[in-house]
């Protein structure tokens, strides 16, 4: 239906290849093909016919109500990194990403507008959606800093935009608008992926995505809980925007769709707009599942597509080999008889504690130490980039330098710590050849 609906209704739906006699996560999931994507595009079906339609709407509300002051006196011309700017826009993206987020969480898990969760009989922890709050607030304010950026390059004219009315006042410049809404969600889906994938890179992921990963069960709020240094590679999916000739619509929308899509899609239900069964996969299991569901025919293609809870096919080995069959920490099994007296086994889902997704207690000494190194790569580039006038006259080299040493310090930091405490060989570690340290 048109936005990804059933019939205009937004809950208790389920896509036509799930079994309703099976509980959450049990049904295969079909894998999607590369063909079935661009088919998909190809006739805008990914936009009108998907969540992007809501998220292209709100973009553009959000465009025209809250339009950019690009002006010679706007707060953006302060510079790179202004204050004033984060007074002015701060407060709106607050507004809309935990608003978004709340509504999802209220109307899941405070007015059980759905039916089908993944863990059944969940217990609430409040610990874990302040840990999740307080984090994605954080990212939030980093966003306002990358659209900070990027409004001082266009109201000091160093970077050329789409103005609006090339956008709406002339047919390439109307093309140029309209093509670029549609190819932001296109270009976030092959970016996610490969992103994601290196996020699980060992020393990244030990030191940065296993915050993240704090959530095995996750919810709205998970979605964009992530360490600081994620959030600065999670971003990096507006690059476009500094390489094409766009329109600050487009890195408006790029930016709405970072912030609010991981939202339903973290719920821990099935039975929604946007519940993605498929994500909720590797959040259990920690590998598999990098792309979003939309393009997760680059896990097939990669061979890291898991299709359903991985206990069914352990249960099912247990049945053929009693024997042999052990309960794991995650699952219990009961058994039971049907009709013709033979024995089947019933599948339960179990909830893990997610202990670490807590603002209590004190943080180890070495996720302080990383926070504070790769805040101190960072610290360079905004003492230059937000002192206004310059503190010193920097030559090319050297402005490539502090640039270089943002970007990139925090992975060298992070190779850094993992070979000191690891050993070398650690950094050349397969994925799945590792002890998960979250942090």
């Amino acid at each position: 239906g048109i936005a990804g609906t059933e019939k205009g209704r937004f809950y208790r739906i389920l896509p036509n290849y799930i079994d309703r006699k099976q509980p959450a996560g049990f049904t295969p999931l079909p894998p999607p093909t590369f063909t079935g994507w661009i088919k998909s595009l190809a006739i805008l079906e990914h936009i009108w016919a998907s969540p992007n339609f809501v998220w292209s709407v709100m973009a553009l509300v959000m465009y025209f109500v809250f339009p950019y002051d690009l002006s010679p006196t706007s707060a953006a011309m302060r510079g790179p990194v202004s204050w004033e700017y984060f007074c002015e826009r701060l407060p709106l993206w607050l507004v809309v990403t935990l608003g978004y987020n709340a509504f999802w969480h209220v109307t899941l898990y405070g007015f059980g507008w759905a039916e089908r969760p993944f863990i059944i009989g969940r217990k609430y922890n409040w610990h874990k959606i302040a840990h999740n709050v307080f984090w994605s607030t954080c990212g939030i304010v980093i966003w306002v800093g990358f659209e900070n950026v990027f409004a001082y390059l266009w109201a000091s004219g160093r970077l050329p935009y789409l103005t609006d009315s090339e956008s709406f006042g002339t047919l390439n410049g109307s093309l140029r608008f309209w093509i670029g809404l549609a190819l932001i969600p296109a270009f976030r889906d092959f970016h996610f992926y490969f992103a994601h994938r290196l996020l699980h890179y060992k020393p990244l992921f030990n030191q940065v995505h296993s915050l993240h990963h704090r959530n095995t069960d996750v919810e709205p709020f998970s979605g964009i809980c992530m360490h600081p240094v994620e959030h600065l590679y999670y971003y990096t999916s507006v690059l476009p925007s500094l390489f094409f000739l766009a329109s600050p619509f487009h890195l408006l929308f790029n930016g709405l769709h970072l912030l609010v899509s991981p939202a339903a899609s973290h719920s821990g239900w099935e039975d929604h707009w946007q519940a993605d069964g498929f994500h909720y996969m590797h959040h259990r299991y920690f590998e598999g599942n990098y792309a979003g569901f939309s393009s997760a025919f680059l896990d097939v293609i990669f061979d890291t597509f898991i299709p359903n809870f991985k206990e069914v096919k352990d249960a099912a080995k247990d049945t053929r080999d009693t024997k042999d069959s052990k309960d794991t920490k995650d699952t219990k099994h009961a058994k039971d008889t049907n009709t013709n007296n033979s024995s089947k086994t019933k599948v339960v889902i179990t909830q893990r504690a997610d202990a670490k997704a807590t603002l209590k207690g004190v943080p180890s000494l070495e996720f302080v130490g990383y926070l504070a190194s790769s805040s101190l790569c960072v610290a360079l580039w905004l003492y230059v980039a937000g002192t206004t006038p310059a503190p010193v006259s920097l030559s090319q080299p050297a402005a490539l330098l502090i640039a270089f040493i943002a970007g990139f310090g925090p992975v060298l930091v992070a190779c850094l710590m993992t070979a000191t405490q690891r050993g070398l060989g650690a950094l050349l570690e397969p994925y799945t050849k590792r002890p998960l340290g979250q942090n």
